[in-house]
């Protein structure tokens, strides 16, 4: 085990006092402190964990995060649209996947009304992210609420420690085109302000049935963002960072489990983080605020298609303490201050407060055992004022003061017998929040209905309770020095208790016309996945992985497919392969990914009712040529699905062959 100091990391990606470069060096590959506070390989980590790097995101040749992440063991992307994608992790993968917390810098990147991440409104340029942690399996207790499935936390590079200068534009097929630009300004040793800004334009992919798609029509996607992250250690020792950014997108997605529909972002978050080292540990106190509004244009028949704006506001506490040498203890306090309004909500506004005390223990209990076990504690309850709707069975007092409390915690042991092998064994207990649509009405009379005026409305429900998953995981890695490589197996077993289905599903319908959420049953999976990767002194790199899954579900519902239907909607089976060489100035990879077939609903053409749709297996070849043409130019070209034009990839519209040249000035 390598010794080294206690750092700052109160929340993952909270204000830390450590530079990254040096502990990279000190390593000899990438660290995480996300997971425990302190410096960490991913295989010494108490989860599962990959970390892309910088590198690696370069030599994908993709211009966005979910392309990037589609090559890793475990990792399903739906790709609804040019813009639009949705992330599962070991299954569980839909339109709106809420089952994955995605972080920036610590600060979560999702829209809470659905409990998804709209990925265009993520404000961050690839060349400022330093790496991409990728956690798979429950993690709720360390990361937080809704990390039933796992965590992707972005780490941006620190303004103190990383002057990063570039400008880049793109263009390529689907009219896409995009400028960027981050810049760096220092101040002395002790103090640094970082700024970037994009926009990107790009024609949505072509759709040749328009009328499965309610009569969808060409239209171009496009997202801008402007991002400032700030930090300054002052004389007193207080380090205070921030962050604000300024986001506007519009996208084709698939919206409420299998609706087409256009739809535009506006965000405004801001972050203001604070801390300390004192005799108590290093103290960190966090604070920000999420605005997001947005609105569906066109798509499905929704006859009220206006505005939903989600506010929310987060305090974090903590300290993180080192009482003896080999203990390491974080302390935590979160407040979440929710709300959602709008004119869909007819003056009506409905609220999440969460108060959510946590813990996290980790004991380096011999020279090679590592024991780390952490606890939180979510205390949620809602607010509702305003109408609601004369057809809705329940009342606006029913809606108002729901309330429930659950725990989730992580506890891991990892084994380092030799300097090469590594065991982990995790046992997780996850907690899925129900979301806004979930739980609260539309009071609009009509609601959001499909098909003919007497469709069916959708509403939430107050009876839905949290989603509960339970996971317990082995893993190995091996280093493998003899070929330069490192092998890593990870095997599982999850049960969900307690599904949570979106307004829609059979068994929850209503009188007048109306469904409502709730929960749906239990689902398990078993599965793991194999990599192995590695790299040599001559340049060459390599990747092989295959991931399997396996998913029974328990749904007590009839009549009707369900949109948690995920023992059909998953692909069990999915394969990736790599291959790059870096030669004087020049970087070439290219990467393949196949996986097997599985079922996926959208409304059917009629547009009355949700149906499965068959999506066949496929593969998909990516590949980036790279030149470094001077020391501050950088060009390259790179192609996604070169193998085919256009192809089924989910239920969306076809995906076209994306090709895009990119020209990129550091210095």
């Amino acid at each position: 085990m390598v010794a080294v100091p206690l750092v700052a990391a109160a929340f993952p990606g909270a204000a830390q006092v450590m530079d990254y470069g040096g502990l990279e060096a000190m390593f000899g590959g990438p660290v995480t402190v996300s997971a425990t506070g302190s410096p960490q390989r991913a295989t010494d980590a108490p989860v599962n964990m990959e970390i892309v790097t910088a590198d690696d995101i370069r030599r994908s040749g993709a211009d966005n995060v979910p392309d990037i992440l589609r090559h890793l063991a475990g990792i399903d992307v739906r790709r609804y649209g040019n813009a639009s994608a949705d992330i599962g992790i070991r299954g569980y993968n839909s339109a709106n996947s809420s089952r994955v917390l995605v972080l920036l810098n610590g600060r979560q990147i999702y829209v809470d009304f659905y409990a998804y991440t709209a990925w265009p409104t993520l404000p961050v340029q690839l060349e400022e992210i330093r790496q991409i942690e990728v956690i798979k399996g429950p993690n709720s207790a360390l990361y937080g609420f809704n990390a039933v499935a796992g965590v992707i936390n972005i780490v941006t590079v620190d303004p103190i420690f990383d002057a990063v200068q570039s400008a880049t534009a793109r263009v390529g097929s689907q009219a896409n085109q995009q400028l960027s630009g981050v810049g760096t300004i220092r101040l002395g040793d002790r103090a640094g302000l970082r700024l970037s800004a994009s926009e990107r334009g790009a024609r949505e992919f072509a759709v040749n049935d328009p009328a499965t798609f309610f009569g969808a029509t060409p239209d171009n996607a496009f997202n801008r963002s402007v991002y400032a992250h700030g930090r300054a250690v002052l004389p007193t020792g207080i380090d205070v960072s921030a962050e604000v950014d300024v986001t506007d997108a519009k996208q084709y997605e698939m919206a409420l489990g299998g609706f087409p529909a256009w739809t535009t972002y506006q965000t405004n978050r801001e972050k203001l983080g604070v801390g300390r080292e004192t005799g108590f540990g290093y103290l960190n106190l966090n604070a920000y605020r999420n605005w997001v509004e947005y609105q569906y244009l066109a798509g499905y028949n929704c006859r009220t298609c206006t505005g939903i704006v989600n506010e929310l506001y987060v305090v974090q506490a903590s300290t993180l303490m080192k009482p003896a040498s080999d203990h390491t203890v974080r302390l935590g306090l979160e407040f979440r201050d929710n709300t959602v309004r709008g004119s869909i909500y007819a003056g009506a506004e409905a609220g999440l407060r969460t108060l959510a005390p946590n813990a996290m223990w980790n004991w380096q209990a011999t020279p090679t055992v590592a024991l780390t076990n952490s606890l939180r504690l979510d205390h949620m309850e809602s607010s509702y004022s305003g109408p609601v709707a004369a057809t809705i069975a329940y009342s606006a007092s029913e809606y108002d003061g729901i309330a429930f409390t659950e725990p989730s915690f992580n506890s891991a042991a990892v084994y380092r017998p030799t300097a090469d092998d590594t065991f982990r064994a995790t046992v997780a207990r996850g907690v899925q929040i129900p979301s806004f649509q979930q739980l609260f009405p539309q009071p609009v009379d009509s609601g959001f209905t499909v098909g003919p005026p007497n469709g069916r409305t959708y509403q939430g429900a107050p009876i839905v309770k949290p989603t509960v998953v339970m996971n317990y995981e082995a893993a190995y890695a091996r280093a493998l020095p003899e070929i330069a490589s490192k092998a890593e197996l990870a095997l599982f077993t999850q049960s969900s208790r307690g599904l949570s289905a979106a307004p829609g599903d059979a068994g929850f319908i209503g009188a007048n016309g109306v469904n409502y959420a709730g929960n749906i049953g239990r689902s398990t999976a078993v599965g793991g996945e194999l990599t192995l990767k590695g790299a040599d002194a001559e340049g060459w790199r390599w990747r092989a992985s295959y991931a399997v899954v396996a998913i029974d579900d328990d749904l007590g519902v009839t009549g009707n497919v369900s949109t948690a239907d995920f023992a059909h909607g998953t692909p069990t089976h999915a394969a990736g392969l790599g291959l790059g060489r870096s030669w004087r100035r020049f970087e070439i990879d290219v990467f393949g990914r196949w996986q097997s077939h599985f079922d996926e609903l959208r409304v059917n053409d009629a547009g009355t009712a949700l149906e499965r749709r068959r999506i066949k297996d496929y593969f998909i070849a990516d590949a980036r040529l790279g030149w470094e043409a001077t020391d501050f130019l950088r060009l390259a070209v790179s192609g996604q699905q070169l193998n085919q034009t256009r192809q089924t990839v989910d239920a969306g519209p076809a995906v076209e062959r994306r090709v895009l040249g990119t020209v990129t000035l550091h210095y």
